[in-house]
């Protein structure tokens, strides 16, 4: 049997513990590739036997882990047992550990693979290895550049997410009124977010700045901070998560400016209180759990020898304090 969890702290035993995890429960795997093909053309495959690992960008997150309950939801749907048919590794948001995981994970004879990209562009290398080990992999949330060695990608509506945000922030402030944005370049599902906002906003607001805070709380906050002092008639932040909305909650009530309008993405249960309470403006809503289940069935899906849509997009829901009862904000939507 397959362990399901890797916890493993990086260092030089990375690929050792690796080993360690998964020694003696190889899917006895791709030395029985003509008869996997068989059943896959078939459409006859026994999921039981089945290992599906799962990468997100971190697991320090709450959104990664309910999009893992999504998986494991999905997976007792169909008959799985995620205890010992997931495996789940903790990149800690850097790419190059990632791709570690991945290299060690086709070493491993996965049968699938499930993965949410930190960097777009330096994931392509272990993709490719992936695609050379016949090993499927769906990608979720953000969309890798090389989007050919991947099955699916299954995603937010994140440009749409970035229109909601702009349109609310239009129909409560002047045109003209200064507006500040924390982006993060690096990931195309934030810069989808961010060219929704832009798009819609045309030149309707003064943007008087735009920082990668990389979605962290902390940079935000202290950019938030800067962006305050330095115009006392600034009007509204744009983030690209909630986690960087937050940064901008917590410098606004340190400078008593409770008049700056603040919108996130992503629906985070956590933010929500802050969203109720007027603390901040918005949020557009993922729905990770769904993202996670549409992957997982993804993956079964192409095993079986199904058809599998190539990109599969997921609404988003725009929260206020106007909508916010209709919402269990105790959970992700």
């Amino acid at each position: 049997m397959k362990n399901r969890v890797w916890k493993i702290m990086l260092a030089t035993t990375l690929s050792f513990a690796m080993t360690l995890s998964l020694a003696g429960c190889g899917s006895s795997s791709k030395d029985n590739d003509t008869d996997n093909a068989a059943a896959s053309e078939s459409g006859e495959i026994d999921v039981g036997d089945l290992t599906i690992a799962y990468v997100p960008t971190t697991m320090n997150n709450p959104f990664w882990t309910a999009m893992m309950g999504g998986i494991e939801d999905k997976m007792q749907e169909l008959g799985m047992d995620a205890d010992s048919q997931l495996v789940t590794v903790d990149s800690d948001s850097d790419q190059a550990t990632m791709n570690n995981y991945i290299y060690d994970l086709i070493n491993q004879d996965v049968d699938a693979i499930i993965m949410a990209p930190m960097d777009t562009t330096a994931c392509t290398e272990a993709l490719q290895a992936c695609a050379d080990a016949n090993i499927p992999v769906i990608n979720v949330d953000t969309k890798v550049d090389r989007d050919d060695l991947v099955v699916s990608v299954i995603a937010s509506d994140n440009y749409e997410a970035g229109v909601q945000c702009a349109e609310d922030m239009m129909s409560k402030l002047d045109e003209g009124s200064k507006i500040y944005i924390l982006n993060q370049p690096s990931g195309s599902a934030c810069v989808q977010r961010e060219q929704g906002f832009l798009d819609t906003i045309g030149d309707y607001f003064e943007v008087i700045g735009t920082t990668d805070t990389s979605g962290d709380t902390a940079r935000s906050l202290s950019v938030a901070e800067d962006a305050i002092t330095g115009d006392a008639e600034l009007a509204g932040f744009f983030c690209i998560n909630d986690m960087a909305a937050l940064g901008c909650v917590q410098a606004c009530a340190a400078a008593g400016r409770d008049d700056i309008l603040i919108y996130g993405v992503d629906g985070n249960p956590d933010f929500m209180g802050y969203v109720k309470d007027g603390s901040a403006t918005g949020s557009a809503a993922q729905q990770p759990s769904v993202v996670g289940a549409d992957a997982m069935q993804a993956a079964i899906d192409y095993l079986s020898g199904e058809d599998v849509e190539h990109e599969i997009v997921v609404p988003v829901e725009f929260i206020t304090a106007d909508n916010i009862a209709e919402f269990d904000i105790s959970d992700w939507q």
